[in-house]
């Protein structure tokens, strides 16, 4: 069934891809100023991971107190406070006051209120849309994030050349504003709540990780995405760092391979949101996904030029977007609505945290020796460990819905 049907889930579509535009757009603006100031692989994959990196760390710490919120008010809060820091974020460059102290402390203030915003964020979308319509509303969830990703980098990189830094931070504000709006006006179906009891929050923590741990469905999906994004995902969050280093800083190649990643995502994300794909069939295709795009991320060492890494990018692009995309909607199907946000918490721990280890070790490496090199480097434990994990987890379905 079509989410975009619903118009309170249209409405919330389109103002939240107007947002994550701004989002990547002021990602991919941080991302290469830090190049411009350090010249470091390293400290640009550390800036452009710092605005997910606390996803990875307090989310599950946060999505216990997140069930028992009001949705609304707190996804209206979260992106107020974003804005507001982005808004420092410019007026730091319009004065010309940016450093490396500076861009680190902000991109680590977003990414402290990302952690905050994302359980809310995957909670929020169950309530925009009925059940029987959720499957789709996730997966055209992940094409406004995916679309943004086509465009928003594009435009960061043209802005970049015919707008400056300054006023491409100053577009990233902006974009924000439509989605709040929409947020304060949006209709919401009904939610449970959870009675929130701080004596057991750890046992509540303990209780989401137990039903992903117990469930072999979930498990196994979990696995994937964390082969997914350390080994994958990961490399296409330093973008600024290689093609800073391999194609010798030209901000229109940034933007031109940045948008072809963007392309490759926006044709996954479309094939299972418009409900091309059951999700027996995307149980079934996650480790062959899986393995294409290990193959692909491989590829970025025998690339020079910007024709070959765009093309190696559309294809890691679309086989991580599959894989990411696929397992959250198998977990988000399979989950009791009482473990939700624990649950998928756990599942944003999993993906944020992998690849902010797999982007930062890169970008370590990149120093000492041509980060072509450290890709390819990389790639073969995750190999390796692909070929374990495949043997070991087979997916079988089973749903666990109490801890006793």
């Amino acid at each position: 069934m079509n989410a975009l049907t619903v118009k309170s889930f249209l409405y919330y579509f389109l103002t939240n891809t107007l947002s994550l535009l701004g989002t990547w757009i002021q990602k991919v603006g941080l991302g290469w100023l830090t190049w411009q100031i350090t010249e470091s692989t390293f400290w640009t994959s550390f800036v452009s991971i710092a605005l997910m990196a606390p996803v990875g760390i307090i989310g599950p710490f946060i999505a216990v107190y997140a069930e028992s919120w009001d949705m609304r008010r707190a996804f209206l809060i979260t992106k107020i406070l974003m804005m507001l820091v982005s808004f420092l974020i410019f007026g730091l460059q319009f004065f010309e006051m940016h450093n490396l102290q500076t861009l680190i402390v902000t991109s680590l203030a977003l990414g402290l209120l990302s952690a905050v915003h994302h359980p809310i964020r995957l909670v929020f979308i169950s309530i925009v849309v009925p059940r029987p319509y959720l499957a789709s509303a996730i997966g055209l969830n992940s094409v406004s994030w995916n679309m943004s990703r086509v465009v928003g980098p594009g435009l960061a990189g043209f802005a970049i050349v015919f707008l400056g830094v300054a006023n491409t931070f100053g577009l990233a504000v902006i974009l924000y504003a439509p989605l709040i709006i929409a947020l304060a006006l949006l209709p919401l179906e009904p939610r449970v709540k959870a009675k929130p009891n701080a004596d057991r929050f750890f046992q509540k923590m303990r209780d989401g990780g137990k039903v992903a741990l117990q469930t072999p469905l979930i498990f196994t999906a979990l696995c994937i995405v964390a082969l997914n994004s350390f080994f994958v995902r990961g490399v296409l969050e330093i973008q600024p760092a290689i093609v800073g280093q391999i194609l010798g800083g030209d901000s229109q190649a940034l933007a031109i391979a940045t948008a072809a990643a963007g392309v490759g995502s926006l044709l996954a994300s479309s094939w299972i949101g418009l409900g091309k794909l059951a999700p027996d069939f995307i149980q079934r295709c996650l480790w062959p996904m899986l393995a294409v795009g290990l193959i692909g991320t491989a590829g970025l060492h025998f690339t020079s030029g910007i024709a070959a890494m765009s093309l190696a990018f559309v294809l890691t692009g679309f086989t991580a977007t599959v894989t990411g995309i696929g397992a959250q909607t198998l977990i988000q199907l399979e989950v009791d609505e009482s473990y939700r946000a624990r649950v998928m918490t756990w599942w944003s721990s999993v993906s944020f945290g992998s690849l902010t280890l797999g982007g930062i070790l890169i970008g370590f490496f990149g120093d000492f020796i041509p980060i072509s090199d450290a890709i390819f480097m990389v790639m073969i434990p995750g190999g390796m460990l692909a070929i374990f994990a495949l043997v070991k987890l087979p997916m079988t379905r089973r749903k666990v819905t109490k801890i006793i």
